[in-house]
């Protein structure tokens, strides 16, 4: 499928497509006027009604967005929101994804932030829809010869005064041309009518009978297959590439591409770049690995570090001091990956000093960024297109195949598939930060907190695109590292009992506090995995407050309740109660002499402070002999302020317990010396769909409140109340994730 130049440039200077297609642009087409006014990043101003909204010649409203679909189902919730605001069917709205010459930048999509942003009150799409619903009545008043006021509109048809206009008479393939003022008020939420129901996914039929075209499907004509070949590890160094075994090319090679420490194999077809990669000679000077055994005291080892004292109220010693009881314990958290289902791939296009690259990136913006520096390129020069993939839920391989792919065309002169291997996706990603957390806490004579200390321990390295060396290849190819961040002055800036965005401090009112945290750079990529920092935290915290509530001898529901102040925390929390049925009891007060063991964990939080509140009880049978831990039920309830599509957010809701499952129980990075060992699906399992639990799931609707997400909250809560629940059930608690069967036998014989 190849656009005209003419097709290019129809309308307001793009081809709109379908939102399950793949935009199939010719490159030499797409460059072939930089300059036009009517094409380039210059055209995508947020200011402008235009670059938000189309209303095409059929009726159609053409909606432009920067937020992607993920699989999270925000397409669909993007289409409620213009549908209900300019009062058109929603079969009439078609969506137009992440396009750096077409779209606004609205940053990445993720952290739960895509809804939040798309129906916020003031800006962004929400305001431009109701902008351009002003001037569409506007234009109907003069047409119609009646106030605006009173006038209705139908299925996109204005009605009143002299008759009716639809929308396509008044403006179909024509710009608005006006700027958004602010002025325009978009509807109240109880005004919305497809808002708040539960529409189907509009992207699942194509995706559930085959028809959908993923990232992976995109082909351009003339374009060459790749495969990079990668040192052991990160740092080593390349010493010579001395050419095939056997010493000729095998059939079908194009070239190798050597870039830095970056090499790649480029053919005709794709098994020959397979081939081609198996075959090169490649001599490596490798830089090993730490110590896989030895992580958690590394971090504690480091250093040079980021230092941040996040709250302090300048008595936690003295509050410890006078407690009647004090906790010490130590958490750890492990490195994970995102492991996508379906490896990465992209396809990139460079001709002379402009660049196409179609890629499922959760940021056209940014990756753009890092091409265009990858490429030596001016910004403006590097088209990037969104072009859905495996669900990502973080920062997988997307943006890195990308970055290989344009590199790699550029040294060839064609355009260039790279598809990556299982191994690729493995090994070669920004995995999940490490976490050792280090609490202390107090109660007083009657069994309240009074005292809460906590120290973090984390590394990072690399992060989502901009700079290219925040991304492996990046790195590889001899692009600038970020230096590590320069600690901030000790003053705390988060007020006592507030949680910052990342989740570190508890939301429970405690009147001594003092958090601090330490950040160095570690041997291994690092990035959002969702909820980044966020369900590490958490897990630290609330598995902490589980043990005070422990501690006092206090049934740990009405323990976390006694400690609140915040009414829709509370609200989710006792719902959750509720749900579960839950009878008020000391943990781990029922253990019997069975071989299997049952028990009840709770976990509660508001997901970044400000972005969506859950409460979660989880209930596990734990094989005493075994040590296998299995998740028989889950009672959830969930207030994201105004619920746009219940199903959807249940649909959510699910897979985030199926993932927090998986990355409480068994998910872990591994590696020795000279690499990472967790290369494929034994050696990094992923929890099967028969592991999934009851989900017992209620939703506190708020539709005066201020959208949230729900992407990333239940899975926040799973690790700490997997553990509390495998506590209730043993007596034994477990401070370490994930919590294999090893790992659980091990706790089980300990004293």
């Amino acid at each position: 499928m190849t656009a005209t130049r003419r097709q290019f440039l129809a309308g307001t200077g793009a081809m709109f497509v379908a939102a399950s297609l793949p935009r199939l642009l010719d490159p030499k087409s797409a460059f072939a006027t930089l300059q036009d006014p009517q094409i380039g990043p210059a055209l995508v101003d947020p200011t402008l009604i235009d670059s938000w909204l189309a209303v095409r010649g059929n009726g159609t409203v053409e909606i432009l967005t920067g937020k992607v679909e993920l699989g999270t189902g925000v397409l669909t919730t993007t289409l409620q929101l213009v549908a209900d605001e300019l009062d058109v069917p929603l079969a009439s709205c078609k969506v137009i994804e992440g396009d750096t010459w077409r779209t606004p930048d609205q940053g990445f999509t993720a952290g739960s932030q895509s809804n939040k942003t798309q129906y916020a009150a003031k800006g962004g799409l929400r305001q431009a829809a109701a902008e351009a619903r002003l001037a569409l009545l506007g234009m109907a008043s003069a047409r119609l010869g009646a106030p605006a006021a009173a006038l209705t509109v139908v299925d996109g048809v204005v009605r009143g005064g002299s008759g009716q206009v639809t929308y396509a008479e008044l403006i179909g393939d024509r710009r608005f041309n006006l700027k958004i003022t602010g002025k325009a008020v978009p509807k109240r939420f109880a005004d919305y009518k497809i808002v708040g129901t539960s529409v189907p996914r509009v992207d699942v039929p194509a995706k559930a009978t085959g028809k959908f075209r993923y990232t992976q499907d995109v082909r351009v004509d003339g374009m060459v297959h790749a495969r990079v070949v990668r040192p052991p590890t990160l740092d080593s160094k390349l010493v010579k590439v001395a050419g095939f075994a056997g010493g000729r090319n095998p059939r079908g090679i194009v070239a190798t591409v050597v870039k830095g420490n970056f090499v790649a194999v480029v053919a005709e077809r794709e098994e020959q770049a397979i081939d081609g990669a198996d075959s090169l000679r490649v001599t490596w000077e490798t830089a090993p690995l730490p110590s896989f055994e030895h992580l958690y005291g590394d971090l504690q080892r480091q250093t040079e570090t980021t230092d941040r004292l996040l709250i302090d109220t300048g008595d936690v010693e003295a509050a410890l001091a006078g407690a009647a009881k004090k906790l010490q314990v130590n958490y750890r958290y492990p490195i994970q990956m995102h492991g996508s289902m379906g490896a990465s791939a992209a396809v990139a296009s460079v001709v002379g000093q402009t660049a196409t690259v179609w890629s499922a990136t959760q940021g056209v913006y940014p990756l753009r960024d890092a091409i265009a520096t990858a490429l030596g390129f001016p910004k403006q020069n590097v088209h990037v297109v969104y072009v859905e993939g495996s669900g990502c839920y973080g920062l997988n391989g997307a943006d890195n195949v990308a970055l290989d792919a344009a590199v790699i065309s550029q040294q060839v002169g064609k355009p260039a598939r790279v598809q990556y291997m299982r191994a690729d996706e493995h090994k070669w990603e920004n995995y999940g930060q490490p976490y050792l957390h280090e609490m202390r806490g107090g109660l007083d004579a009657a069994g309240n907190v009074v005292a809460w200390d906590y120290v973090a321990w984390t590394a990072s390295r690399g992060g989502r695109p901009g700079p290219p060396a925040n991304l492996p290849s990046g790195v590889l190819m001899g692009f600038p590292e970020n230096p590590l961040a320069k600690s901030p002055p000790p003053t705390p800036s988060t007020p006592p009992n507030v949680v910052d965005n990342s989740n570190s401090g508890p939301s429970y009112v405690i009147r001594s506090q003092r958090l601090r945290s330490h950040s160095g750079k570690q041997a291994f990529m690092a990035g959002p995995l969702r909820s980044p920092n966020r369900i590490q935290n958490t897990w630290a915290n609330e598995s902490f407050i589980d043990e005070l509530a422990h501690l006092a001898g206090r049934d740990p529901i009405e323990f976390r309740l006694a400690h609140l102040k915040d009414q829709r925390m509370i609200d989710v929390l006792k719902l959750a109660a509720s749900l579960a049925d839950w009878k008020p009891r000391v943990a781990a007060s029922q253990i019997d002499s069975a071989r299997f063991k049952r028990g009840r964990g709770a976990a509660a939080m508001v997901y970044e402070g400000d972005n969506g509140y859950n409460a979660a009880i989880f209930a596990v049978t734990v094989d005493t002999k075994t040590g296998k831990v299995v998740v028989d039920d889950c009672w959830s309830a969930q207030d994201c302020g105004p619920a746009l599509n219940p199903d959807g957010m249940r649909a959510q809701a699910e897979g985030c317990l199926m993932q927090t499952i998986s990355r409480s129980l068994i998910e872990e990075v591994k590696w020795g010396p000279e690499g990472i060992t967790s290369e494929d699906w034994e050696s990094y399992p992923v929890i099967r769909f028969m592991a999934m639990p009851k989900l017992h799931f209620q939703i506190i609707d708020r539709p005066d409140e201020e959208v949230m997400g729900a992407g990333e909250v239940l899975i926040t809560n799973g690790p700490a109340a997997i553990a509390n629940a495998i506590f209730d059930a043993t007596g034994k608690r477990i401070r370490q994730v994930p919590f294999t069967p090893a790992r659980v036998r091990r706790l089980l014989a300990s004293d």
